[in-house]
C-alpha cells in the first residue's frame, strides 16, 4: 500500500527517451520506487533517493534473493506457531454454525459503534475439507469475550510510540480510536497477534528472509487496524476491507480482520511477497544489483550499480551525488501538504525500525505544510532549495520532468516559483488525465488531483513571470477558444482549467490569483464569444461557443 503510485509505461517510456543507454537517471522523491525498476527494465543506471525510509526498505527486499520453498517453510513455521497460542485460540476460534466443529475460526469481527454486530466464520471441516466462510450473528460467548478485551497481556514486543505532534493526529481520532498511542491502531487481540508474528519474524536469521517476511507483515497490519470499514453489501466483498483514504481515520463501522489469516494472505497467492519476488525477477529479466548511501560511505563514487538507493534528504543531496553528473531526472515532488506520506508510513515504520534503526523517520526534513508546524513559506524554501540542488547535478544538456497536481493555485505558484528561481525553464507541460482515482483525489475529489501534469523543463535560467494584464487576458481567451473549439462540445470549467493551467505555466505568467482571474476574464465574454450551456446541475454549468461556426472549422 504506497499512495501516488504512477503509471509505470509512461514514466519508462520517458526514461528510455531522455536517458542514454550508459546514462544515469535520478529519482529523489522515490516512493515506492517504480522508477527505479523502471529505469532497471530500461537498461538503465537508478539513483533512487527519498526521506521516507519505506523507499529503502522496499528496494533492498525486492532486489534480494529468494528461495520460494525456504519462505514458505518460515511463513508455514510462524503461521504453525500462533495457530497454537493459547490467547489465539480463546480469542479467534469458534463454532462453525454449519456442522458444529469447535475448529473454525473467526475471519473477522464487525463493529458499531462499539458493539460487535457480525462474525466471519471460516471452517475447514465443512464440505470435506475445503475451507468454507460466511457471516453469522455473534454468539453470547463471542459478544462476552469482545467486551474483555482489554484483559489480555501482551509479553511480546510491540511499539510504544506516541502519536506525534501532527494534523494526522486530531483530538477527535485519537478520542474515537481510544488512546494516543499507535498501538492503540489496533485491539488488543488483534495486536496480541501482529507483535507475535512480528517477533517470530525477528528470531530469524538471515536479514534477506527477514525482510521479505517483514514485507508480509507490513501488508498484512493496516488492514488488521481500526481504520478498516467494513464494504457495503452491494459491493459484494463481505470478507474484505481495506485502509481506503490518505489518512488516519476511526470509523463508526469498523471491521477487525483475523491477523494471521491476513499475514498468510499477505505472503502467499495473488499480489502477494510470493507472486511479487518471483515476477521481479521475471520483469526485469534479472535481480538488480544495489548499493545504499549514507553519510558514512558518501564519498564512494561506484558505479557498480544498477540501483543507488538512501534515506536522503533533497536539501543535502549534492553531498552524495556529483555535480552535472545526472543525463535525466524524473520526479514526482510533494504537492505541499495534499498527502502526508511520512505520517502515513509510520504506522510501517515504527515496527521497522525496531528491525533497523536507519527505518527511523525523520520528520523535521520533510518538505510539507501541516498546520501549526510548517507553512507554505517554510515549504517554499525547503522546495526551492532542493529544486537548485538538482539544478547543480543535471548535465547541462539534460532534462528534468516533473509530475504535479494540486487544486490550491498557491501551491501551484510556489511550485513554478521554485522551478523558475532555481534556474529551469519550462519547454512543455501536458496535462494526463488518471485512468484510476488515486487516494488524493479522494481529498480533493473535483481538483486537478484526479490528473498529473508533467512538466518538462530544461537549464536555462529565467528571472521572471509575466504580469502584463492585458497579454494574460488576451492568452486566456485564445487558449479557451482553442481548447474549446478542439474538444467540439460543450465542456465543463474543470477541463479547461486543466488545460489552461498546462498552457500557463509553459507560457510563464504569474498565476497567483489564477482561479479568479480565469472565472473573471471567461464571465466577462459571456454573451459575446461564449455562452453557459446547462448540464443537469451536474459539475456547474458547461461553456460553449455563442457562435459555434466562427470557432469550429
Amino acid at each position: 500500500k504506497y499512495w501516488g503510485k504512477k503509471p509505470h509505461n509512461i514514466w519508462r517510456e520517458y526514461i528510455k527517451n531522455y536517458t542514454t543507454e550508459d546514462g544515469l537517471f535520478l529519482d529523489p522523491f522515490a516512493g515506492s520506487a517504480i522508477s527505479a525498476f523502471e529505469a532497471v527494465k530500461a537498461g538503465r543506471k537508478a539513483i533512487a533517493f527519498d526521506l521516507n525510509p519505506l523507499t529503502s526498505f522496499l528496494i533492498e527486499t525486492f532486489c534480494g534473493e529468494f528461495n520460494k520453498g525456504i519462505f514458505s517453510a518460515e511463513v508455514d513455521k510462524i503461521v504453525e506457531g500462533v495457530e497454537n497460542d493459547k490467547i489465539y485460540q480463546e480469542y479467534f476460534h469458534t463454532v462453525c454454525r454449519k456442522c458444529g466443529s469447535d475448529e473454525a475460526v473467526a475471519q473477522s469481527f464487525k463493529w458499531e459503534r462499539g458493539e460487535l454486530y457480525e462474525v466471519g466464520v471460516e471452517c475447514l471441516n465443512c464440505k470435506r475439507g475445503k475451507t468454507t466462510r460466511y457471516l453469522e450473528k455473534p454468539t453470547q460467548t463471542e459478544i462476552a469475550k469482545a467486551k474483555e478485551l482489554g484483559k489480555i497481556k501482551i509479553e511480546t514486543w510491540y511499539p510504544e510510540d506516541e502519536f506525534y505532534n501532527s494534523p494526522s493526529f486530531s483530538a477527535n481520532f485519537i478520542e474515537c480510536i481510544g488512546g494516543n498511542h499507535f498501538y492503540d491502531l489496533w485491539t488488543r487481540r488483534n495486536l496480541y497477534v501482529i507483535s507475535k508474528i512480528f517477533n517470530k519474524i525477528l528470531e530469524v536469521s538471515d536479514d534477506n528472509l527477514k525482510r521479505q517476511l517483514l514485507l508480509g507483515f507490513i501488508k498484512t497490519i493496516h488492514l488488521c487496524s481500526k481504520m478498516c470499514v467494513p464494504r457495503r453489501e452491494g459491493a459484494d466483498r463481505a470478507f474484505s476491507t481495506s485502509w481506503g483514504r490518505s489518512a488516519y481515520i476511526c470509523a463508526a463501522r469498523q471491521m477487525e480482520m483475523n491477523p494471521l489469516l491476513v499475514f498468510r494472505g499477505s505472503c502467499f497467492g495473488k499480489q502477494s511477497v510470493e507472486s511479487s519476488l518471483i515476477d521481479v525477477r521475471k520483469y526485469l529479466g534479472k535481480i538488480p544489483k544495489i548499493f545504499y548511501v549514507d553519510k558514512s560511505n558518501k564519498s564512494n563514487k561506484t558505479k557498480n550499480f544498477d540501483i543507488k538507493y538512501g534515506i536522503i534528504d533533497i536539501n543535502t543531496i549534492t553531498d552524495f551525488i556529483e555535480e552535472d553528473s545526472v543525463d535525466f531526472i524524473m520526479t514526482d515532488p510533494p504537492y505541499g501538504g495534499l498527502v502526508q506520506y511520512l505520517d502515513l508510513s509510520t504506522i510501517w515504520l515504527i515496527w521497522l525500525k525496531k528491525f533497523d534503526q536507519k527505518f527511523t523517520p525523520n520528520y523535521d526534513s520533510e518538505i510539507t505544510i501541516k498546520s501549526n508546524i510548517q507553512d507554505l513559506n517554510t515549504y517554499k524554501i525547503k522546495f526551492q532549495n532542493g529544486i537548485k540542488n538538482l539544478f547543480k547535478i543535471l548535465k547541462s544538456d539534460g532534462k528534468i520532468v516533473f509530475t504535479f497536481h494540486n487544486k490550491d493555485i498557491k501551491i501551484w505558484n510556489a511550485f513554478l516559483n521554485a522551478i523558475a528561481m532555481s534556474g529551469f525553464k519550462i519547454e512543455k507541460v501536458i496535462h494526463q488525465q488518471n485512468r484510476r482515482t488515486g487516494e488524493s483525489n479522494v481529498a480533493n475529489p473535483y481538483g486537478t488531483s484526479a490528473s498529473d501534469f508533467y512538466i518538462r523543463c530544461i537549464k536555462k535560467p529565467t528571472t521572471s513571470f509575466k504580469t502584463n494584464e492585458e497579454e494574460f487576458e488576451h492568452y486566456i481567451i485564445e487558449k479557451t477558444i482553442k481548447l474549446i473549439a478542439e474538444r467540439n462540445e460543450p465542456t465543463p470549467y474543470q477541463i479547461l482549467f486543466n488545460g489552461l493551467l498546462a498552457e500557463i505555466s509553459s507560457a510563464g505568467f504569474n498565476i497567483e490569483d489564477f482561479d479568479k482571474n480565469i472565472e473573471q476574464i471567461l464571465s466577462a465574454h459571456i454573451g459575446t464569444i461564449f455562452e453557459l450551456k446547462d448540464n443537469n446541475n451536474k459539475a456547474g454549468k458547461y461553456r460553449w461557443f455563442k457562435n459555434p461556426t466562427e470557432y469550429i472549422k
